[in-house]
């Protein structure tokens, strides 16, 4: 990748070579005199467009001002417009276009990196070494896919990771996710769990989620047997409201409470209080709510004191009283 602060000061040299000063150069440029100082500190990068400009009035080619290597041979034919063929005939590499993609436009990167897909795909059909259709996702290195994704267009990535997700998993996308559509994040997670994944799996990419699909799919595991626990990996992204509704849910079909002790620091009170209220109309005892009464609202604990004076019942009180 190109050093913004290398190129300052080669810049800077060029500038005092040719004895002009910084309000010069950003004359002739056709930029704020700040735009230079920028440019010399390494705190920002000349703009694609103005390379062959600022080259000339330094009296260097654009190779050279960015200091040669394929990465600036790269951003010479993007500039040419041939970056295509380029691409196709000099073999240029994910890695080496993730040099240069910090200096291009989404859709100039996007454009390269379909170009190496081609010339791939090119290659091993001429070569033999894959038949007809093999598989898209070996032509894409993850790794150096983590390092371009920033700099790619929405739709191209969220094309590259759905084909990458049935090899590498959803726990090695987690690199991507900050890239990648919410629409498409979702239909990876959904289709990862259907294929046997897990929600430990799907905690690596839950910041990324919506909320909404996010909800969704908890609720899905949970009505295809998923335990209450195996929410805890995803809890902390969850709606509060969402995570309290599927907890009161699975309490009402008959489940334990003991089982939503893993995702009690991400309920609501007022929804813990729910849950013990419908546990207890569903004939479970006090002592198996124990593990709640932390989290409790003082009015519910009231009620359950007054529940447990009337039945006498001297252990419960004890274990309330303390949360009172």
């Amino acid at each position: 990748m190109f050093d913004a602060v290398e190129i300052g000061r080669r810049i800077s040299r060029l500038r005092k070579e040719k004895d002009m000063t910084q309000p010069a150069l950003a004359d002739v440029m056709g930029v704020s005199f700040q735009a230079v100082s920028n440019w010399e500190r390494g705190a920002s990068m000349p703009d694609i467009g103005k390379l062959p400009e600022l080259a000339q009035a330094l009296g260097v080619s654009v190779d050279e001002l960015l200091g040669g290597g394929r990465g600036g041979e790269l951003i010479r034919s993007v500039i040419d417009g041939s970056e295509e063929s380029f691409v196709k005939s000099e073999r240029i590499t994910l890695t080496e276009a993730g040099e240069a993609a910090p200096l291009l436009k989404p859709r100039q990167v996007t454009r390269i990196v379909k170009a190496i897909e081609e010339e791939k795909e090119q290659s091993e059909s001429s070569d033999g070494t894959q038949e007809a259709g093999a598989k898209q996702q070996d032509r894409i290195d993850l790794e150096s896919l983590i390092a371009i994704a920033p700099f790619l267009e929405e739709d191209y990535l969220d094309e590259l990771a759905t084909r990458l997700a049935t090899t590498v998993g959803l726990g090695r996308l987690a690199a991507l996710a900050p890239f990648i559509s919410e629409e498409t994040l979702a239909k990876l997670a959904r289709a990862s769990l259907a294929n046997g994944g897990t929600l430990g799996e799907l905690s690596s990419i839950a910041p990324f989620l919506d909320e909404s699909d996010l909800g969704k799919i908890a609720q899905k595991v949970v009505e295809s047997g998923g335990s209450l626990g195996e929410l805890a990996a995803i809890a902390p992204f969850l709606d509060e409201s969402d995570l309290g509704k599927i907890a009161l849910s699975c309490v009402e079909a008959g489940g334990s409470v003991s089982q939503i002790t893993a995702i009690l620091p991400f309920l609501s009170e007022k929804d813990i209080d729910k849950i013990v209220n419908t546990a207890l109309k569903q004939g479970q005892k006090m002592g198996e709510l124990t593990s709640l009464f932390p989290f409790l609202s003082s009015k519910t604990l009231r009620a359950l004191v007054e529940d447990a004076l009337k039945r006498n019942d001297t252990s419960s009180l004890t274990k309330i009283s303390k949360f009172l």
